[in-house]
């Protein structure tokens, strides 16, 4: 087999020597005429290295690297630092390899002296690809054809060999602008800049800064909007003059290092959407030719990396089969490469907030995310935990897509594998990328879209307190009980309105009415708004003239969470008690300390770990996420009124449910639980599931016994 590289970048490169030592024969056409120091600073993340590292290249790229202890955010204008992210031999032991930072020239030489120069033509322009059902072809710009069996296009965003697969398609701008520059370490003396990432962060504006040569050189990344500068190609220098007025107001350090700057290149900020396709016949691409994107995941390297492991192993495998091979590799690749390309942009939008409330909400997160995930594994594990070499031997529906979920992933009844599909098409790559605003947009749209108020039922706005909440009725005489609902969403996403349907089948199950609340979400309303609200809602009910023991709290993961919390802060307030709780999958432990947290990571398309810690540090931010207000499972459940809980085998809050359960029985309160099998994460609102048929029966029937036991309790009070 004869396979012709398009593109002699890091992603070609290691093709050709994962090619070679798979015992392929690659060839490398890069149009360049030498290779020269370009480039700056480029982070290797540990799931490059273990490729790196198969390779026999690490012991060569450790003696010119810088091995990071730490990532140090800190605040541009203050120096003050919010996060801090645990590397070292620590994030080694972690993820199987440690990171590196490398100058981009180092490694390219590294890769370049792997290859045999006969295996590599410089100065050879692609101008054209074709393919028949024997071979492939690559069009030189000098008139020469090579062949070969299978055409890898390694050669970019603007890959020629994408334009023959797919035609022309629209680049996106992301409206930043980049400074590089590489600072001598003489010029740095009394700096104190450690072998760690120093990050600084403000409005619309970032520095990346890090050593990419041990003691001897500094890379800078400083980003800006795009209106402040006007130059965008690799050579072309900058006034640093106009880079120094971007960060006019930066804290002493920071811009002590900036002024150490002598000369800067600048660069777009260019990236494409992901694609369904990029292998046809013998033509395939990789790297940044298949899925370009910004550079704020630590990942694009990486990616080509993965990509060029994957491809040698899948073609060596299959040689007889070279079409097929492609797709395999395709498939093993491009669910991962779509999610760490969404998870680039959201990263993008996250580091350049620009408004204050928002950028107060962004270093809260992060301020709770060091509390329950120092190994950052939410902020950089999706990219850099994950061993290709061995997940490549594997089979190929292991692979996370988008959301998290391993894509081979089914469940056995045919309703149940409809819920499931519908979970699993409720976020788009595009909603990823747009961080918590897409995820709201597309959990509105989801509820809304699949599960609207049926026409027998009625909703209206209405307030409690000051509280905006939907009252829900489904018709039918009405016997005074009250729900007071409170939705999902890790409480950083959903709306009451999202949840109007699910709200009538609960007013229909107590013959009464459903009042679903808009509690306030964070990040920009962190604890205690959500619980507050809660406490306000429940009082006007109460000023309304409800009686307490006429009211049910209910919720739907974090939304469940909420109303036991808001039952524990009834009783510490010595308010009157509600009848009781139904609470489906709640989110009771925001620390994620259950172990169905780490078993069923994968396998739930509503929620992942990531997403978990995401929503959760953004609610609790620099708050004690053991707070019983925040995390109930940590409370003291004495005298709390009966709980309904419920939860399917396999979701990823099995387990907050199932030890909610036993601590509330062990307190002696009276606890129903059910656990269904084949299911999914907050099952009860698919209506058209026949488990939610079951289980909204047996919470009528409970809830009979609720309002009896209550009235039974007054009696016995009143004689």
């Amino acid at each position: 087999m004869r396979v012709l590289i398009v593109g002699g970048g890091i992603g070609g490169l290691t093709a050709a020597v994962a090619l070679r030592q798979q015992g392929i024969e690659a060839v490398v056409i890069e149009q360049a005429a030498q290779m020269s120091e370009i480039g700056a600073g480029i982070q290797i993340a540990s799931n490059a290295v273990i490729v790196l590292r198969q390779l026999g290249l690490e012991e060569k790229i450790a003696s010119v690297a810088v091995k990071p202890q730490t990532y140090d955010y800190r605040d541009l204008r203050t120096g003050r630092r919010v996060f801090q992210a645990i590397l070292g031999d620590t994030a080694a032991g972690h993820y199987g390899a440690p990171m590196y930072n490398i100058h981009r020239a180092d490694l390219i030489n590294i890769l370049f002296d792997a290859v045999p120069r006969e295996c590599i033509r410089l100065g050879a322009s692609c101008i054209g690809v074709s393919q028949t059902a024997e071979g492939a072809s690559v069009q030189l710009k000098s008139g020469e054809t090579l062949t070969g069996d299978v055409v890898v296009g390694c050669d970019g965003i603007h890959s020629v060999v994408r334009r023959h697969l797919r035609g022309d398609e629209d680049k996106h701008d992301a409206r930043i602008l980049m400074w590089r520059s590489l600072i001598p370490a003489h010029d740095l003396e009394g700096l104190e800049l450690g072998e760690n990432g120093n990050y600084w962060f403000g409005p619309g504006r970032t520095l990346i800064t890090y050593w990419v040569r041990p003691k001897k050189l500094y890379s800078i990344l400083a980003s800006v909007p795009a209106s402040e500068v006007h130059r965008e190609s690799w050579s072309d220098n900058g006034d640093i003059d106009e880079m120094l007025r971007s960060f006019a107001d930066a804290e002493p350090r920071a811009r002590a290092m900036l002024e150490k700057t002598k000369t800067a290149f600048i660069t777009g900020m260019y990236y494409r959407d992901p694609i369904d396709n990029w292998t046809s016949g013998r033509i395939t691409l990789l790297g940044d030719a298949a899925h370009p994107m910004v550079p704020f995941l630590a990942a694009g390297a990486g990616q080509s990396i993965e990509d060029a492991w994957t491809l040698a192993r899948v073609l060596a495998r299959n040689p007889d089969n070279i079409p097929n091979a492609l797709l395999e590799y395709q498939e093993r690749r491009l669910p991962r490469t779509t999610r760490i390309q969404a998870g680039a942009r959201a990263a993008v939008k996250l580091m350049h907030e620009s408004e204050d409330q928002r950028i107060k909400g962004r270093n809260g997160r992060w301020k709770g995310m060091e509390r329950i995930d120092p190994m950052a594994e939410t902020s950089w594990g999706l990219a850099w935990n994950y061993n290709v070499v061995k997940a490549v031997e594997g089979p190929p529906g292991e692979v996370l897509n988008v959301i998290g979920l391993r894509e081979g992933k089914r469940l056995r009844r045919p309703e149940a594998q409809q819920a499931f599909n519908l979970w699993k098409s409720a976020f788009k790559p595009e909603d990823v990328a747009r961080g918590h605003d897409g995820l709201r947009e597309a959990y509105d749209r989801f509820l809304t879209t699949n599960f609207p108020l049926p026409d027998s039922a009625e909703a209206t706005p209405q307030e409690l307190g000051d509280v905006r909440a939907w009252r829900v009725s489904a018709g039918g005489s009405l016997n005074g009980n009250v729900v007071l609902h409170f939705h999902g969403g890790g409480y950083m996403i959903g709306s009451a309105k999202g949840s109007l349907e699910y709200a009538s089948r609960l007013a229909r199950a107590v013959g009464g009415i459903c009042y679903t609340v808009d509690y306030r979400l964070a990040p920009e309303h962190p604890y205690p708004a959500a619980i507050d609200d809660a406490l306000v809602a429940y009082r006007a009910l109460l000023n309304q003239g409800v009686p307490a023991n006429s009211i049910l709290l209910s919720g739907e993961s974090s939304g469940a969470g909420l109303a036991i919390a808001l039952a524990v802060a009834i009783r510490t307030a010595h308010m009157p008690r509600p009848a009781g709780i139904l609470a489906a999958a709640p989110f009771a432990d925001l620390t994620l300390s259950g172990d169905s947290i780490k078993a069923f990571n994968g396998d739930d398309p509503a929620a992942n770990r990531d997403l978990l810690t995401y929503m959760g540090a953004s609610y609790f931010q620099g708050h004690e996420p053991t707070d019983p207000l925040v995390s109930p499972l940590f409370g003291d459940l004495t005298d709390l009124p009966p709980i309904f809980l419920t939860a399917s085998q396999g979701e990823m809050l099995l387990n907050d449910t199932t030890r909610l359960a036993e601590k509330a029985e062990r307190a002696g309160v009276d606890v129903t639980l059910k656990i269904v099998d084949d299911s999914v994460h907050v099952y009860p609102i698919f209506p058209f599931l026949p488990e939610t048929q079951s289980t909204m029966d047996d919470v009528a029937d409970w809830s009979k016994r609720c309002f009896r036991r209550n009235a039974s309790e007054r009696t016995v009070a009143a004689e």
